[in-house]
């Protein structure tokens, strides 16, 4: 008995489709987001498909600052989550870290900015958080760099509800 080549072909317009999504997706979630620094600086962001992580921060070099975005990888999150990782980079740019440059207080003081500045922007209300929570606490650690995601969820939350006062 032959497979049923219509179930095939299903499939694979479904698995095409979803993918399009996602892609689509990410790529609207770069195009809406802005990085300006407060100097003034604005930072380009470029998309590759190919980058391990979701999202980098860079700096130096004859390219000069700029984010690098999955938008595969992106696009497996939250609008809000997805919003976050952009932040975050941002706030790596910002703050003076560069890729290459790694520890714990870098990354735990870019969730911290990011966060801050998208609540005090009003980019992310309470379900925006509670959506950036479930989704960063389903992401592991490496135990060297990143806190786990459960972790890392708890300092982000907790960030957003202590504000700095100007």
């Amino acid at each position: 008995m032959k497979p049923y080549p219509r179930l095939r072909i299903v499939t694979f317009v479904v698995f095409v489709l979803c993918a399009v999504g996602l892609a689509a997706l990410a790529a609207a979630a770069e195009r809406d987001f802005a990085c300006v620094l407060d100097d003034g600086t604005q930072v380009p962001v470029y998309l590759d498909k190919t980058l391990n992580n979701v999202a980098v921060a860079r700096g130096g070099g004859a390219q000069g600052l700029r984010i690098v975005v999955n938008p595969n990888a992106l696009a497996l999150f939250k609008p809000a989550t997805r919003l976050f990782w952009m932040a975050h980079e941002c706030a790596h740019q910002q703050l003076g870290h560069t890729l290459g440059n790694f520890s714990p207080d870098r990354e735990n003081e870019a969730d911290c900015y990011a966060i801050r500045q998208l609540v005090k922007d009003g980019q992310v209300n309470a379900a925006g958080l509670q959506d950036i929570q479930s989704d960063i606490s389903k992401i592991g650690g490496d135990g060297r760099v990143y806190l786990s995601g459960p972790k890392r969820a708890d300092l982000i939350f907790t960030c957003a509800l202590t504000l700095p006062t100007q």
